[in-house]
C-alpha cells in the first residue's frame, strides 16, 4: 500500500510538472503568434494598428501640431496625408524625388533631402503649407490634405480619415484609453525616446524622474491622456513598461487599458514605469 501511495504521488509530481511545462509552452506560442503592434480604438468600436515604426511617427506628427499651437484637425489632416503618401513610415524615396512621411519634394521646394527626411522637419514644413489655406479648419479633411499635396489621386485620402481621426484623438487626448501597444520582450529604459514629444506640450505639463521611471503633472485631464499615449507610442524604444493615468492602466504585455486596483491617483497625473 505505501508502495502504491508513493508511485501515486510521484505520477501526480510529474501530471504537475507536465502541467506546468505545457502551460508554459502555451503562453510561449500565443506570445510567439501575437502580432506586437500598437492598436487604436475608433470611434466606431473598430481597431487600427500600427507598427512600432508608425506609431512613432504618428506621435512625432501630432507633437508637431500641439507644438504650434494647431487644434486636432491639422493632426488629422496631416496624419492622413501620410497614411496615404507614406504608410506612415518614413521612406527615402518615391515618385521622382519625392521623400519622407509626407511625400515632399526638394524640386518643389519643401527642403533639403536631409531636411525632408527629418519627421519633426517635414511635419511642421506640412503644417506651414495647410494654415496658408483660408478656412482649412472647416474644410473637408481629404479635400484639405489634396490642396497641400496636389495629388494625381484627388479622393485618395478620403478613406484614412476614420484612422486618422482616431490616431490624433488619441495622441491629443481627446480619446482617452484608446491606444495601446503590446510588446513581450521590453527594451532598457530611455526616456530620451519621448522626451521630444513631451517638451512639445510645453507649459502645459512638467515631467519628473523617480526611481522606477516618471511622474508627469498636467494642467488637464486631457492633457495627462495625450501625454499617456505618447509615452506608449514610443514604449518600443522607451522600454516603458506601464502608464497609469487615474484609475486606468496600461501594461506592455497586455492587450488594451484596464481598471487598476491600486489607489487611483489623480486625472491630471501619469505615472510611467520604465524598464
Amino acid at each position: 500500500m505505501r508502495k502504491s501511495l508513493i508511485v501515486a504521488l510521484v505520477a501526480i509530481a510529474l501530471l504537475a510538472a507536465l502541467g506546468i511545462v505545457g502551460w508554459r509552452t502555451y503562453q510561449g506560442m500565443v506570445k510567439r503568434l501575437t502580432p506586437e503592434v500598437c492598436t487604436v480604438t475608433r470611434a466606431d468600436g473598430e481597431t487600427t494598428s500600427l507598427s512600432a515604426e508608425q506609431a512613432r511617427n504618428a506621435s512625432i506628427i501630432v507633437a508637431a501640431s500641439i507644438q504650434r499651437g494647431l487644434p486636432e484637425r491639422a493632426a488629422v489632416v496631416a496624419i492622413a496625408t501620410a497614411y496615404q503618401e507614406s504608410g506612415l513610415r518614413n521612406i527615402d524615396y518615391g515618385d521622382r524625388d519625392s521623400l519622407g512621411l509626407f511625400q515632399q519634394r526638394p524640386s518643389y521646394g519643401w527642403g533639403t533631402e536631409e531636411e525632408i527626411m527629418d519627421p519633426w522637419y517635414s511635419s511642421n514644413r506640412f503644417y506651414e503649407e495647410l494654415v496658408k489655406f483660408k478656412d482649412w479648419e472647416g474644410t473637408d479633411v481629404n479635400d484639405m490634405a489634396q490642396k497641400v499635396q496636389r495629388s494625381g489621386f484627388p479622393e485618395a485620402y478620403r478613406k484614412h480619415v476614420p484612422n486618422s481621426e482616431a490616431v490624433a484623438g488619441a495622441l491629443r487626448g481627446s480619446r482617452p484609453a484608446s491606444l495601446s501597444c503590446l510588446n513581450f520582450e521590453t527594451s532598457p529604459a530611455n526616456p530620451t525616446s519621448f522626451e521630444k514629444v513631451l517638451a512639445a506640450f510645453g507649459d502645459s505639463l512638467s515631467s519628473e524622474p523617480i526611481d522606477t521611471g516618471l511622474t508627469i503633472t498636467t494642467v488637464h485631464e486631457t492633457t495627462a491622456w495625450a501625454a499617456a499615449q505618447h509615452v506608449i507610442a514610443n514604449s518600443y524604444d522607451g522600454g516603458a513598461t506601464e502608464v497609469a493615468v487615474g484609475n486606468q492602466v496600461w501594461r506592455h504585455d497586455e492587450a488594451g487599458w484596464s481598471e487598476t486596483s491600486d489607489t487611483p491617483q489623480p486625472t491630471n497625473t501619469v505615472s510611467v514605469t520604465l524598464g
